[in-house]
């Protein structure tokens, strides 16, 4: 006889169990405001790709020179495999 175990957390309930990354206190000690209110300037025509908002983007960008990544391929490549 065999019993099956329903899964006792979600995968989102075990990434919020997990320690915090060096790159995440980074990203939660520094202060984005000033550089956000830049960048979501009303009024003003926005560029880059449209569905990804600023601060996601920018956590990006920092990410990617805290990991030593030189291109922005490397990073492409990086978040496609690595969802967290």
């Amino acid at each position: 006889m065999n019993i099956r175990q329903n899964c006792i957390f979600s995968f989102e309930d075990a990434l919020k169990m997990q320690p915090k990354s060096r790159l995440e206190k980074i990203i939660d000690t520094l202060d984005l405001q000033p550089v956000l209110a830049k960048l979501n300037k009303p009024g003003e025509k926005k560029a880059g790709p449209k569905p990804y908002p600023a601060h996601a983007m920018l956590n990006a960008v920092i990410a990617m020179r805290l990991e030593n990544m030189g291109t922005f391929t490397q990073l492409v490549e990086r978040l496609s495999y690595d969802p967290y």
